[in-house]
């Protein structure tokens, strides 16, 4: 009896600790937008030497079109090292699959897909 106790507590332990996964950096990499048909024409390009850009078109008084460097921070990638005068998402949330970035700021949500 006691052994089966020792294992039901491991397994119970073990699993939710086996079910938080995090994405490998070559997961990430890639080019991330919206389809070819929309004007705002947004992509997020995640290199492997962990430089990003970023261009937004949305407004067309205030073109985004930045480049810089990305990190991971708690399952997030965290944009840094850009010039702009311009406000813009530079905190990205990816899907564990890798093929789908979401952002949120303010009360503007952003979905892009992996090209």
């Amino acid at each position: 009896m006691n052994c089966i106790l020792k294992i039901s507590l491991s397994l119970l332990i073990a699993i939710p600790l086996f079910s938080f996964t995090t994405l490998d950096k070559r997961e990430i990499v890639g080019v991330y937008g919206v389809c070819e048909s929309n004007p705002s024409a947004i992509q997020l390009t995640l290199n492997v030497d962990q430089t990003f850009t970023y261009r937004d078109l949305s407004n067309p008084n205030k073109p985004i079109d930045v480049h810089g460097n990305w990190e991971m921070k708690n399952n997030h990638v965290i944009l840094t090292n850009y010039t702009t005068d311009y406000s813009f998402h530079t905190k990205w949330k990816i899907d564990q699959n890798g093929t789908v970035a979401k952002s949120r700021k303010g009360m503007t949500w952003y979905t892009l897909g992996k090209i």
